[in-house]
Formats: structure tokens, C-alpha cells, sequence
């Protein structure tokens, strides 16, 4: 039995969450387009026959702006500290950049070099710029051109990380999926109701703040804040007579009912909090330390 951590890499919007869930074969992270969308180093396991696979995602690495950015940074680039393997995800459409690659000389651990969204740009084009990042990677351990929307090269993928885990027991049980408790994985697919239906800058200050989760058999009641830091993001968030924040509590109530198979019903308030991101008060409650 083969088992480890694969820490998946890259800059923000390269598709490391969609890797993940493609390789999962559900849903289980939340994807915009966005920047930001992934917040916290989560891990989700992959389970079957010949291995077990723990992939570390964490948040695209960007240019941070304020005291958010900076733990959002820290966490990215932490999220590689102890992995077996590193699965760094490259963007084929965006010009290259070759900031992280270079980074990633120091490391130790194996890389595969994920080529993602190959299906976006000119051949051609896409073979230049993979030429171009070879040669600054140290020499991966398996270069993959993918598109994980499509789920074109997933099934490489998958077996190029196999091929390079180390033989060892399970580290987590194998019914488990994350290492996070439902109330968080509830708040995520609510944060991205939020993030797919809200424009401009708005979804950067949102935190999804659960106030409890009511079960009664097969029948989820889920409280919880939307949180914003200006009065007229509140005002944008609830919409015209309340229109918006009905379709975010109505798309997150199919979302958590198919995930858990449950009926839910999502009761959402939206408070402001000034500020929020700059004030380690909050930081810290929010679980960013």
C-alpha cells in the first residue's frame, strides 16, 4: 500500500482546487474564478485500491495586500513543507512567470509539473511557454499537459503522483474525505455561492461566519453570516428586495443537500465588521493566526 502528501501548487486561478476535485471525482472545494477562492491549506484524500493520497490545497500564491494576504501567502508557501511530492500547477493561457518555479529549486521533493488549461491556448504557443518553464524547473519527476476542467489528464496525473509515493498505512481512515468538519466544507459552498454571484471586489471581504447546524434525521438547518467590512457591500449582498442573497441561500441549499444527501434549508444574515481583514481580533476568529 502506497500512502502520502502531495502539496498542489501554483499561482491563484492556475486550477489546483479543480485538480484536486477532478481527481476526487466530486466536488469537494470550492472554484471561481476569482482569485482567492481558496482560503485555508485543506486537505482532501483520495482513496482505492492502490493507495492512499492526501492532497494539500492551499491558496494561490499572489501579490498579498494587507494582513489577510500575508497569512494567505504564508499558508501557500507552508503548504509545501513536509510534502512527498509537489504537484505545481502552471496556467498554459497566462504569460509566463517564472517567479514560483524558481522557488521551487530549493525543494527537495519530487515535482510533477502540471501544464493545465492546454485546451485554452494555441499549441504551438503552449508548447513554447512549457519549454520555457523547463528550463528553469529543477527537472521534474513527470511533466503533464491536462485540462482538469475536462478532466483531460487526470488519469496521468494520477498515476505519475502513485508512481513516486513512498509504501506506508493509511494516514487517515479511509471513509475519510477531508480533514475538515462539515460545518466548514457548508461554509465554503456557501462563500462560493457568493463568490460566483457577486462582482468586483465585494467577494475579497466575505467570510462565512456558521452559527450552528440543526439536524433532524435527513433535515439540515444551517445558520449562518455572511460577513462583509462595508455597509455597501451589506447592501449589495442582499440586492434589490433581498433578490441576491435568496439565490445564494437557494443555490447553497441544493449544493449542501446533494453533497450530504439531506434536505437543507440555509437561513443567512449578513453583518458588517469594518474591517475585518486587517484586525488580528478577527483574524484570529476567523481562524486565520
Amino acid at each position: 500500500m502506497k500512502s502520502g502528501i502531495v502539496a498542489v501548487y501554483g499561482r491563484a486561478n492556475a486550477g489546483k482546487s479543480t485538480l484536486i476535485n477532478s481527481c476526487l471525482g466530486f466536488k469537494l472545494l470550492p472554484v471561481s474564478s476569482k482569485p482567492q477562492t481558496t482560503r485555508d491549506n485543506v486537505r482532501a484524500i483520495y482513496n482505492d485500491e492502490e493507495c492512499q493520497i492526501v492532497f494539500t490545497d492551499s491558496p494561490g500564491v499572489f501579490r498579498p495586500h494587507g494582513k489577510l494576504g500575508s497569512i494567505l501567502l504564508r499558508d501557500a508557501e507552508s503548504a509545501k513543507d513536509g510534502a512527498d511530492v509537489i504537484a505545481y500547477v502552471v496556467d498554459a493561457k497566462e504569460v509566463p512567470d517564472f517567479t514560483l518555479a524558481e522557488r521551487l529549486r530549493a525543494e527537495t521533493a519530487p515535482i510533477i509539473f502540471c501544464f493545465n488549461k492546454v485546451d485554452l491556448v494555441h499549441a504551438d504557443i503552449g508548447e513554447e511557454r512549457l519549454a520555457r518553464y523547463l528550463s528553469v524547473l529543477p527537472k521534474p519527476a513527470a511533466v503533464i499537459r491536462m485540462s482538469c476542467k475536462e478532466g483531460f489528464g487526470v488519469a496521468d496525473f494520477l498515476r505519475a503522483v502513485k508512481d513516486l509515493l513512498p509504501e506506508g498505512d493509511l494516514i487517515y481512515p479511509k471513509d475519510m474525505v477531508s480533514d475538515r468538519p462539515k460545518e466548514y466544507v457548508i461554509a465554503e459552498m456557501i462563500r462560493e455561492k457568493c463568490l460566483r454571484l457577486l462582482k468586483a471586489e465585494v467577494p475579497h471581504s466575505i467570510y462565512i461566519d456558521m452559527r450552528h447546524v440543526e439536524e433532524e434525521g435527513d433535515r439540515w438547518t444551517i445558520y449562518a453570516d455572511i460577513i462583509v467590512e462595508k455597509e455597501s457591500e451589506k447592501a449589495i449582498v442582499i440586492g434589490r428586495n433581498g433578490r441576491l442573497i435568496s439565490k445564494i441561500r437557494a443555490y447553497s441549499e441544493q449544493s449542501i443537500g446533494s453533497y450530504f444527501s439531506v434536505r437543507a434549508e440555509v437561513d443567512l444574515h449578513v453583518k458588517c465588521i469594518p474591517n475585518w481583514r486587517e484586525q488580528d481580533r478577527y483574524l484570529r476568529k476567523f481562524g486565520y493566526e
